[in-house]
C-alpha cells in the first residue's frame, strides 16, 4: 500500500472509531432499540475492543458499520441542530439587514412607497449607484459565510417542524415587492418558508449592470425587512422563515436539479414542437437549425405552449420576435428564435424542479405568486400526471386559490394585517379556518387535479359560505327580544360597537353606559344584569371573536 492509500486507510479508520463509539454511546444510553430476530444482533454481539480501548475493527461486520453511519448521521445532525435555535439565526440574519437598511425602509414606511420605488430611485442616482456598488461584494460576502455556517442548521430546523403544514415559496427571486405573501398564505399555512433572494442572485449579480446591482441591492433588502415582524415574532411555529437554497451554495445540488430539467424540457419541447427527443443536445441541435422565424414556426405544433411573460399579448410569433430583442437573448446570448425556444423551456422546467425538490425535503406545499412561473409550474404537474400519479395536492389548490382569488374577487386577502395573522395563531383559530378554505378540495382534485381554476372557484365559495353563516349569526344576535331597562337587547349589537359585551363581562364598568346614554335611556347598574344578558353578551363577543370574525373583520371592508 502506498503512503496516499495508507493515509486514506487510516482516515477511514478513524471515522470509523468515531461513528462506533456515538453508536455504543447511543446503546448504553438507551436511544436505540433493535427488534428481536434481526442478524444484527448477532454482529454487534461479536464485536471486540483493543487493549486500547478501542474497538477491534476486524470484529466489525458490515450491517455494524452501515448502522453506524446511519446513527452517526442522525447524532451529527442533532448536535448541529442544537448548536442554534431558528429564532436565533432568524433574528441574527435580520438584525444584519436592518443594520445596514434599516434608514432606507423607515424612509419607505414614512412616504408609503414601496421596495421598488426607493429602489427605482436610488438607481437612478449615479453617484448611490457606485457607493453602493463598491458596497455590494462584502455585503454578499458576509451573507454568504452566514448561510455556509448556519444554512444547514436553519434547515434542519425547518426540516423538523413536523406536522405543521409549510408554504414553500419558488418561481421567483422573492416574493412581490408590492404585498406580502403571507398576508395571502398566512391564513391557511402555519410557516412560510422564503429564500434568501440575494443568495438567489450572486451569478445575477456578476452579470447584471450597475445601476440593475444597486436596484436590487436596495429592493430584495427592504422587501426582506417588511417580512422582520412575523420572522421574529415571539411564535412557535414561526409564521415566516428565511433560509437559503442549497442550490446557491451547493454545485451538485444545482447540477441534480439540472438534470431534472432537462428531463422535463425534452416532455414541454416535445409538445411545442410535435415530436419527441432523445437527449438535449438532439433538442438543441434541432433548434439551433431553425435560426429564423419563417423556419421556426411551421415546426411549432403547439403554439399554446409558447409563453415568456404572461404579460405579453402577442401572439407565439411576436412574443419570439420580442425575446429576440430583450433580455432572453441578452442572458442567453443569442437571438437564433429556435434557442431560444428551447432554452426557455428548460430555464423554467429547472425553477419548476428546484421548486418540487426544496418542498418535498421540507414536507411542505409549493408557493407561487409569479404567474409565468406559475403557468410552466402547472405544466410540469400536468406532465407529471402523465407518467404517475402525483401525492396529495389538497394544499396547493387550497393555496393557489387563495393567491388567485387576492388578485381578483378578495383583494382583501392580499391586506390582511401582521397582527390579525398572529392573533389567528395565538387564539389556535388557523386549524378551523384551515378546514373551512380546504372544503370540497380533495374531491374536485382527484377528479381532476390540473384543474386549478374550479378549485379556486371552490374556496371562494367557501370564505362566501362562511361570511354568510357569520353574518346570519349576528342578525340573529340583534333580533332576540330579550329586554333590559326599557330597551330591546339586540339593538346593543350593532356592527362596529361592542361595548356591551365588555361590559357584561367585566370590562369596563362605562361601556353599558355609554351604550344606555345613547338611547336616552338611564344606566343600569352591572350587578342587576340579568344572566341571559350576560351570557347574550359573551354570545356576541365569541362570535366575535371566532376564527371567521377575525377574517370577517377584513373581508366584510
Amino acid at each position: 500500500m502506498d503512503e496516499a492509500s495508507e493515509k486514506k486507510q487510516q482516515e477511514y479508520e478513524g471515522r470509523l472509531q468515531r461513528r462506533l463509539q456515538i453508536l455504543m454511546k447511543q446503546f448504553d444510553e438507551g436511544k436505540i432499540k433493535i427488534a428481536e430476530g434481526l442478524e444484527v444482533i448477532d454482529s454487534l454481539k461479536a464485536v471486540r475492543y483493543r487493549p486500547d480501548g478501542l474497538v477491534d475493527l476486524s470484529t466489525v461486520d458490515g450491517s455494524v458499520r452501515s448502522m453506524a453511519l446511519a446513527v452517526e448521521y442522525y447524532h451529527d445532525r442533532e448536535e448541529l441542530k442544537n448548536s442554534f435555535s431558528l429564532s436565533e439565526i432568524q433574528n441574527a440574519y435580520f438584525a444584519f439587514l436592518e443594520q445596514n437598511f434599516g434608514h432606507f425602509f423607515q424612509e419607505m414606511k414614512k412616504h408609503d412607497v414601496t421596495p421598488h420605488d426607493v429602489a427605482r430611485h436610488i438607481s437612478s442616482n449615479i453617484s448611490a449607484v457606485k457607493e453602493l456598488i463598491a458596497y455590494l461584494p462584502n455585503f454578499l460576502g458576509v451573507l454568504k459565510e452566514f448561510w455556509e455556517n448556519l444554512g444547514d442548521v436553519a434547515r434542519i430546523h425547518v426540516e423538523d417542524m413536523h406536522g405543521m403544514l409549510k408554504g414553500v415559496f419558488g418561481g421567483d427571486l422573492f416574493p412581490s415587492h408590492n404585498e406580502n405573501i403571507a398576508s395571502k398564505c398566512g391564513i391557511y399555512t402555519d410557516t412560510i418558508i422564503l429564500p434568501d433572494p440575494f443568495m438567489r442572485s450572486l451569478d445575477l449579480f456578476e452579470r447584471w449592470e450597475p445601476n440593475k446591482k444597486a436596484y436590487y441591492l436596495i429592493k430584495h433588502a427592504l422587501n426582506l425587512l417588511q417580512y422582520k415582524e412575523l420572522a421574529c415574532a415571539d411564535m412557535t411555529p414561526p409564521i415566516v422563515v428565511v433560509i437559503p437554497d442549497r442550490t446557491a451554495l451547493e454545485k451538485n445540488e444545482k447540477d441534480f436539479i439540472a438534470q431534472l430539467g432537462e428531463s422535463d424540457a425534452l416532455i414541454h419541447a416535445g409538445k411545442v414542437f410535435g415530436r419527441a427527443f432523445e437527449s438535449i443536445e438532439d433538442l438543441m441541435e434541432f433548434s439551433s437549425s431553425l435560426d429564423t422565424l419563417d423556419k421556426l414556426m411551421p415546426e411549432i405544433a403547439d403554439p399554446t405552449r409558447i409563453l415568456f411573460d404572461t404579460e405579453w399579448n402577442e401572439s407565439a410569433e411576436g412574443q419570439i420576435a420580442r425575446a429576440m430583442k430583450d433580455q432572453h437573448a441578452q442572458l442567453l446570448g443569442t437571438d437564433n428564435p429556435g434557442l431560444i425556444v428551447a432554452s426557455q423551456a428548460f430555464g423554467r422546467m429547472y425553477t419548476s424542479n428546484e421548486l418540487l425538490i426544496k418542498a418535498g425535503r421540507m414536507k411542505g406545499t409549493p408557493i407561487i405568486d409569479a404567474p409565468t412561473s406559475w403557468q410552466y409550474f402547472a405544466w410540469k404537474i400536468e406532465y407529471d400526471a402523465e407518467h404517475k400519479e402525483r401525492d396529495n395536492v389538497r394544499n396547493l389548490h387550497v393555496l393557489r386559490g387563495l393567491q388567485a382569488l387576492s388578485e381578483n374577487e378578495m383583494e382583501w386577502l392580499g391586506q390582511v394585517p401582521h397582527d390579525a395573522l398572529l392573533e389567528i395563531r395565538k387564539i389556535g383559530a388557523l386549524e378551523e379556518i384551515r378546514n373551512i378554505l380546504g372544503k370540497g378540495i380533495d374531491e374536485l382534485t382527484k377528479a381532476n387535479p390540473a384543474n386549478f381554476h374550479r378549485t379556486s372557484d371552490q374556496v371562494f365559495d367557501n370564505i362566501h359560505a362562511a361570511f354568510e353563516q357569520h353574518k346570519k349569526s349576528i342578525n340573529e344576535l340583534k333580533l332576540k327580544k330579550w329586554k333590559f331597562a326599557g330597551s330591546d337587547i339586540g339593538s346593543w349589537f350593532v356592527v362596529g360597537s361592542l361595548a356591551i359585551t365588555a361590559a357584561a363581562t367585566g370590562v369596563p364598568v362605562w361601556g353599558i353606559a355609554a351604550i344606555i346614554a345613547d338611547q336616552l335611556l338611564g344606566a343600569p347598574k352591572l350587578k342587576d344584569l340579568p344572566e341571559s344578558i350576560k351570557n347574550l353578551a359573551r354570545e356576541s363577543k365569541e362570535l366575535n371573536n371566532s376564527p371567521v370574525g377575525i377574517l370577517f373583520k377584513y373581508g366584510h371592508k
